[in-house]
């Protein structure tokens, strides 16, 4: 058995209020008042479920006291002796859920008139709490994905440090034992009696030679100091010309707009996805030409890998596949993302797009 709907009826006539309660069934429960004064009271202390409000009272209209109600969600049913054009647009406008003439109303049009107003009001208040749910959940996923940048970030630049560590290890240490080996091979060199020794040194000092300078390009491959400078557009000419030496691909950079970017932690990002995205060319474009293309207007900085090599199908592309699934997800948590763009025969475009951040 379902609880009574209660009902605050608000009339200073007291012969109006008892057709009223008549006219509704035992599925209401009414309180009365007289006043605006008592029926604000009788609200406040226990607010009702539907407001039933005369038109003229004592102390105050019923249109003017009609807001106090509304502002707090009850619903009301204006009630009127006679009926005036002006005085029903008001209501309405004002927010009244209906309007009724008590001459000419009966149990039928009360009951209806209060249904609907309650049901309406329940729909409010649950699309009214639904909403407040769903904006909660919105500042909590905000929170969720401002941590989620912020270690994405971290990351990022705790990966450069350990980068940072081990570049100073191999030129700080590893190429000083190098050199010194070359030394000594050197001075043994000068010593050799005969050409097999001879021959064996000189060999050693090339392989010594050879390892000096894989370590000198591992350091700058691990650390390149030009990640230092806040305009990205030296950092890509710095990483054509490396993969052009490494890998024999020609890179035309050019830079449009505003090059910098301020967060060391964005260049180093990009600087890992614009690196693995011209080796896709070197592997799999079948070309010896490449362009990257750097545009930074609006607050975002875009770079674009372009090709006019082999190309392939996207839709043949799975999450992990071209060499980018670990980059791509942290460019992602970072507020970035990468656009790919490829037709067979006709090259490939690869997007990278990333917001920048003003307080940075």
């Amino acid at each position: 058995m379902t609880d009574p709907v209660d009902v605050l009826l608000i009339d200073d006539d007291e012969v109006d209020r008892a057709r009223v309660r008549r006219l509704l069934d035992g599925a209401y429960a009414v309180r009365e008042a007289s006043t605006a004064a008592e029926g604000r009271a009788l609200a406040e202390a226990t607010p009702p479920d539907l407001v039933l409000l005369d038109v003229r009272l004592p102390d105050a209209d019923g249109p003017t006291l009609l807001p106090w109600f509304v502002e707090r969600g009850l619903p009301v049913v204006m009630l009127t002796g006679v009926e005036d054009a002006e005085v029903v647009v008001e209501a309405m406008q004002g927010g009244a859920a209906d309007y009724l003439v008590k001459g000419r109303m009966d149990a039928g049009t009360l009951g209806k008139a209060t249904r609907a107003a309650v049901e309406t009001a329940a729909l409010r208040r649950e699309v009214a709490a639904q909403q407040a749910r769903l904006a909660e959940q919105a500042a909590a996923l905000e929170v969720a994905n401002r941590e989620a940048r912020e270690l994405a970030a971290a990351l990022t630049l705790a990966e450069q440090a350990e980068r940072r560590r081990i570049s100073s290890l191999l030129h700080d240490h590893v190429q000083q034992l190098l050199f010194g080996a070359q030394f000594s091979v050197q001075a043994l060199r000068r010593l050799a009696t005969d050409d097999r020794a001879e021959a064996d040194l000189d060999r050693a000092h090339d392989a010594l030679a050879q390892s000096i300078e894989a370590t000198r390009t591992l350091t700058l491959d691990l650390t390149p100091p030009v990640l230092d400078d806040e305009d990205y557009s030296v950092a890509l000419r710095w990483l054509g010309d490396h993969v052009e030496r490494q890998h024999g691909l020609a890179v035309d950079v050019v830079a449009e707009g505003s090059a910098v970017v301020r967060r060391r932690e964005v260049r180093v990002l990009l600087t890992e996805l614009v690196r693995e995205l011209l080796f896709n060319v070197v592997k799999h474009a079948g070309t010896d030409r490449a362009r990257v293309r750097l545009d930074g207007r609006d607050g975002t900085i875009a770079v674009s890998v372009e090709d006019g090599g082999a190309g392939f199908d996207p839709a043949l592309l799975d999450g992990a596949g071209f060499g980018l699934y670990s980059v791509r997800g942290r460019l992602e948590l970072l507020g970035g993302r990468l656009d790919l763009e490829s037709v067979p025969g006709r090259g490939t475009r690869a997007t990278i797009e990333i917001a920048q951040d003003p307080d940075a």
